[in-house]
């Protein structure tokens, strides 16, 4: 589906402030849709952006499992093996970007952080993109 609209994109006359995102992907992306990945980094590329994917495991949230009354503590721990170092950390504040609604949805709940959607941040820099002459 990338390919078919990245000429689309190509021929756009929009000039991008350069960025570096870091993308933390959803478990069920990784497994079931792992070409996904490339096509969120090849679109941000064509853009003028760079998106740089971050090793991370489940965020604990597992469906409804999280939210859970029973499992809040599980779910925070299997959040503290792997996301909470990157959402925490001041060097990426502002440039992480994540797909899954539950990821997103741990990091505000647990770290007061939010997140957004790869397509939020590439609407903010489309909005504040110049017009190339």
């Amino acid at each position: 589906m990338v390919d078919e609209k990245s000429d689309h994109l190509i021929k756009q006359p929009l000039v991008c402030d350069n960025a570096t995102y870091h993308l933390m992907t959803h478990c069920t992306e990784k497994t079931n849709a792992a070409a996904s990945i490339q096509d969120w980094q090849k679109i941000y590329r064509i853009l003028g952006l760079e998106l740089k994917v971050e090793n991370v495991g489940c965020c604990g949230m597992a469906g409804t499992y999280g939210h859970e009354t029973a499992n809040k503590e599980t779910s925070k721990t299997i959040y503290d093996l792997s996301w909470k170092d990157k959402v925490t950390d001041q060097g990426l504040l502002g440039r992480l970007v994540a797909t899954g609604y539950s990821c997103r949805s741990q990091a505000k709940r647990f770290d007061d952080v939010e997140i957004p959607h790869p397509v939020q941040a590439l609407l903010k820099h489309l909005r504040d993109a110049t017009v190339s002459k």
